[in-house]
């Protein structure tokens, strides 16, 4: 399997060069040079150019590239993130790609009382442009699987952090499971549209983690340990 991953050089997606590349040929896409493999490309995807061109002859898609920030206003989120993501799944579409991994965010349903356990039933409440972009990335996903026949997985990251690898929070994802997480998104049979939750477990079911076991095989091997008394914070 071939695969591409865009926003290659951020900090999910270097764990995911690194985790995948003994096991894929993979291709890197990013707006900066990544150096340690060897099929690399640098690029904006709001070109649709540069989003045909890097899904040439790929089997599978990891897309992550965009701009993260939170604060991100929304002149730079329509062209990074929404135009882009578009530019992702309709050169995929031309090219034959067979199945996306769209990164997504738990934070879609950080609104919500921490007392309700997240679910993928859970309507998204956006709080940001950010945040929205990610709403219309599974929306266009969701698209694509029904009106094209692509195979689509969301993965709502939780929080990840370079420099953390073991989670210290429900709502966190380590380095071991970010890759886990994504490699069943892309191998797993029989996936029309799915959204699963990207975090690590914990004796805190914040999340609903065992709908990503069921749909996708995904089970997190690293887990958080909260006291019950803090499970309101």
């Amino acid at each position: 399997m071939k695969i591409l991953i865009t926003g290659a050089a951020g900090a999910v997606g270097s764990t995911l060069v690194s985790g995948l590349k003994t096991r894929y040929i993979l291709r890197a896409l990013d707006l900066v040079a990544i150096t340690d493999i060897e099929d690399s490309m640098t690029g904006d995807l709001s070109d649709f150019d540069v989003a045909l061109e890097a899904t040439k002859d790929i089997d599978a898609v990891i897309h992550l590239a965009g701009n993260p920030s939170g604060g991100a206003e929304w002149n730079d989120v329509l062209p990074n993130n929404i135009v882009a993501t578009y530019n992702m799944f309709e050169a995929s579409r031309q090219n034959g790609v067979r199945r996306i991994a769209f990164a997504s965010r738990a934070g879609l349903l950080g609104a919500y009382p921490k007392s309700i356990q997240r679910t993928a039933e859970l309507g998204p409440l956006p709080q940001n442009y950010y945040s929205i972009s990610k709403v219309f990335g599974e929306n266009i996903g969701y698209m694509y699987a029904t009106r094209f026949g692509m195979e689509v997985v969301s993965v709502r990251i939780g929080n990840f952090k370079r420099e953390r690898d073991h989670p210290e929070h429900p709502h966190q994802l380590s380095h071991g499971d970010c890759v886990r997480v994504f490699e069943r998104a892309l191998i797993h049979p029989n996936i029309s549209y799915e959204i699963v939750f990207g975090v690590s477990d914990s004796n805190w079911p914040m999340y609903d983690l065992d709908h990503g076991r069921n749909v996708l095989g995904y089970d997190p091997k690293d887990r958080s340990e909260i006291p019950p008394e803090d499970w309101d914070m």
